[in-house]
């Protein structure tokens, strides 16, 4: 993904995350990072190409710290979808998804969140009803073809979203218990053996994709399964990736399981660490944070999903107040159906605004882009991304200042978080690779998409026929009780309860 030609960007407006600060930079690019940067006229650019980004605000490739590939030929599909109704229509979502399958999905993923100023992204690829080798390889070869980095994790479980939630599959009519009861994923064993021929073949992943792993939920694994995650991770040094606490339910789940909060039980487990991300965290309370804090695990925000689903507010400030990195991210095209970084950011500002309290507390707009950059790098393990540094590599996107969203410019940092969308951006960089140029995707032909796209979403719905027939069953009954569990009430809140005179 490196580029070995010297390229000098003049004359652009460089957005510095670190100060939420921008001004004007030269910028020099050699064998994929940034090898110079000064004031206009100041840096040795000796035999190199130009690039005239005059009126461009120049910024670090957004960085998506959440996203699932197998999501985006789904796009669009969620009505008034809790994030119980979401899971319980999972395996048609997911399923019958062969590798050419899974890589027309990532592909899609890649450029939609290239074309939007976003460079890398944690991709938690969920193959039903286990991970494999192939289908791994496929998203792996989407990202590397797209010339995105990526961080993929095969997200697994060995307990169905009926078996781990206490009494629910009682509570369904009985033809529809009897059904979900023989509903079983693969085993454990079965999983983790996957796992591990994943895991033998790194060394075979292109340039930029790098492994993690993601068993989904706490309560959706054994201790057993946990035990073996742990495990692998800690034999192949591997990040580790969980939805956390996303919705009431999975907080008072918890409770009834284990007596105790997720992560405090994932921290007696032996879970938590430095490369530990909790995806989502909405429902954590003050020792939940403290223990993340303490731990050094990071947070994905996901406000686009959490709103979507109608799961609730994450309270990000106490987050950063303790130290805890954050990072930010759209989720999958299922559950926020636009993979825009930028709409990730302006949700991430305004719904901070929300919550009872001082001003002073709201995330500016400099908090937010760092978020979208430093935030989720680290997420991702790319110390030298999300950042426009001597060094650094060299991923970056260009906004047009003459465009409507930054006409006037008064304040370009702060309308890019408020104002910006797609539409302004023009150039994207990987790896000082351009991979979008005068807004045209250039790393792929995608004249064909959309009727590949069209083809396989055909496809799939005749696979999944029968499985999205059962969800369509399942997903009332599922809804209602998770209605009735969630009116437990704990000692936070996380949703507005409007009280009118």
């Amino acid at each position: 993904m490196s580029g070995h030609e010297r390229l000098l960007i003049n004359g652009g407006l460089v957005l510095d995350p670190r100060s939420g600060s921008a001004e004007s930079k030269d910028l020099l690019i050699e064998h994929g990072r940034i090898v110079g940067i000064g004031p206009p006229g100041t840096v040795n650019s000796a035999d190199a190409a130009r690039h005239d980004a005059h009126d461009r605000l120049i910024t670090p490739g957004l960085i998506n710290a959440h996203t699932h590939g197998h999501a985006n030929l789904v796009k669009g599909v969620a009505g008034a979808w809790t994030l119980e109704a979401s899971l319980t229509n999972g395996p048609w979502l997911a399923g019958c998804r062969d590798p050419e399958t899974m890589y027309l999905s990532t592909l899609v993923g890649a450029i939609d969140m290239l074309s939007k100023g976003c460079t890398a992204c944690f991709d938690l690829v969920y193959q039903f009803p286990r991970p494999t080798k192939a289908g791994f390889m496929a998203v792996a070869q989407a990202y590397a073809d797209a010339g995105m980095r990526a961080v993929l994790a095969p997200m697994v479980a060995d307990k169905s979203l009926f078996q781990s939630i206490p009494g629910l599959i009682d509570a369904l009519p009985p033809d529809l218990g009897d059904t979900v009861r023989r509903f079983d994923l693969a085993s454990g064993e079965q999983t983790v053996a996957a796992i591990e021929s994943i895991a033998a073949a790194q060394g075979d992943l292109a340039d930029g994709v790098t492994l993690a792993i993601a068993p989904t939920i706490p309560h959706h694994c054994t201790d057993r399964f946990l035990r073996d995650c742990i495990d692998i991770a800690d034999r192949h040094a591997l990040p580790i990736h969980m939805h956390i606490a996303e919705s009431r339910l999975q907080a008072i789940v918890a409770r009834q399981i284990y007596g105790r909060s997720a992560v405090q039980y994932l921290a007696e487990s032996g879970m938590l660490r430095p490369r530990f991300t909790a995806a989502h965290g909405v429902w954590l309370d003050d020792d939940d944070l403290d223990l993340l804090a303490a731990r050094g695990c990071s947070v994905a925000h996901i406000p686009a999903s959490n709103y979507r689903l109608g799961s609730g507010v994450a309270h990000v400030r106490p987050m950063l107040a303790r130290g805890i990195n954050v990072g930010l991210a759209t989720d999958g095209a299922n559950s926020s159906d636009s993979l825009s970084m930028l709409q990730a950011m302006r949700l991430a500002s305004f719904s901070a605004r929300i919550f009872d309290g001082p001003r002073e507390e709201w995330l500016t707009s400099s908090e937010v882009i760092k978020l979208a950059t430093l935030g989720s790098a680290k997420i991702l393990g790319l110390e030298a991304c999300g950042r426009l540094e001597q060094g650094a590599y060299a991923d970056l996107v260009l906004f047009d200042l003459g465009h409507i969203d930054f006409i006037p410019d008064i304040d370009p940092v702060n309308q890019l978080v408020t104002c910006a969308d797609s539409a302004a951006v023009t150039d994207v960089m990987v790896g000082g690779i351009f991979k979008m140029r005068d807004r045209k995707i250039v790393s792929v032909d995608t004249n064909n998409l959309r009727g590949r796209v069209r083809d396989s979403v055909a496809r799939l719905a005749a696979a999944t026929g029968p499985a999205h027939a059962l969800a369509e069953q399942l997903e009332p009954h599922v809804v209602a009780f998770a209605q009735s569990m969630s009116s437990e009430r704990l000692a936070f809140e996380r949703r507005i309860r409007p009280r009118f005179a």
